[in-house]
């Protein structure tokens, strides 16, 4: 009777191994992208409409006008971290905007929209320059790389970097 309860308390052991999973995941190791919930798709339909409406305003500043830090604030403070819409006002070189008369910034199209964490979003796209021949179409005179962080600030969603690839 022994080798019997042996035998089947070895079989036991050896299943229970097989089954089992050597290690642990580390937080390390990758993780499984967090997957979108009906609050999630909520959150990004909310940065989408930051990042698109903030896109229309960049027309609105005149980054050569002498009232240039006036629109800068006027327009951008709702869209941008206070500390991203400081470092543009100390240096407007930096700030995007309208430079010249013709072509100007008309939009923001979104290319990619990936959430990094629950309250952080990165976005890539272009801003779509145009001129007076395409303000009837969707076509663009110019098309410049963007990236775009956005993330939670307390209870509302703020550009907080902002890069332009010229």
């Amino acid at each position: 009777m022994k080798p019997i309860l042996f035998a089947i308390t070895l079989l036991i052991v050896v299943s229970f191994t097989a089954c089992t999973p050597l290690t642990q995941p580390t937080a390390t190791q990758v993780m499984e992208p967090i997957q979108t919930t009906v609050g999630d798709a909520g959150e990004e339909a909310e940065v989408r409409n930051l990042v698109e409406n903030f896109g229309k305003r960049l027309q609105r500043v005149s980054l050569l006008a002498p009232n240039a830090l006036q629109d800068l604030q006027k327009q951008y403070s709702e869209f941008v971290s206070p500390t991203l819409l400081e470092t543009w006002m100390n240096d407007i070189s930096n700030a995007p905007g309208r430079m010249v008369s013709s072509p100007w910034p008309d939009r923001i199209e979104i290319t990619t929209l990936t959430r990094e964490t629950p309250d952080k979003y990165v976005i890539n796209g272009f801003v779509v320059e145009i001129t007076s021949t395409e303000v009837a179409s969707d076509e663009a005179a110019n098309k410049i790389p963007v990236h775009i962080v956005v993330e939670r600030d307390q209870e509302q969603w703020l550009i907080k970097e902002y890069a332009e690839e010229h």
